[in-house]
């Protein structure tokens, strides 16, 4: 698996909404900074992603316009919009953003090290 099949693939386990399958994409020091907070390896982000799959019943997440800016043997960047579709309080609901996402080289397999979400710019 290369980093970009790799980046597809946690973004589909990210859609089961369970951290068990999400987990095994995501090194054990992984740094995730959202807007809330950032958060600092799995035990940590795995508290911030349940409590999002909690607050936003039946998500649905993608990418769009993904840009690779470093590729290297071990190391792999990327920018990119990211969308989310749900329902919050019962209620249809969306949002998106900018992301940037990090992934590292571990034993043979590509892992998520780093995210960055932010909001679009304010116009």
């Amino acid at each position: 698996m290369n980093h970009e099949t790799a980046l597809t693939a946690y973004v589909e386990k990210l859609n089961t909404h369970s951290w068990d399958r999400i987990a095994p994409h995501v090194a054990e020091d992984a740094v995730f900074i959202f807007t809330e907070d950032t958060f600092v390896g799995k035990a940590a982000a795995k508290a911030s992603f349940e409590k999002t799959f909690k607050l936003i019943e039946n998500e649905v997440f993608s990418l769009h316009d993904i840009a690779w800016t470093v590729v290297t043997d071990d190391v792999a960047a990327c920018r990119y919009e990211f969308r989310w579709k749900g329902l919050i309080s019962g209620q249809e609901s969306s949002g998106g953003g900018r992301r940037t996402s990090i992934l590292r080289q571990v034993d043979g397999r590509w892992l998520i090290t780093h995210e960055h979400l932010g909001p679009y710019p304010r116009k």
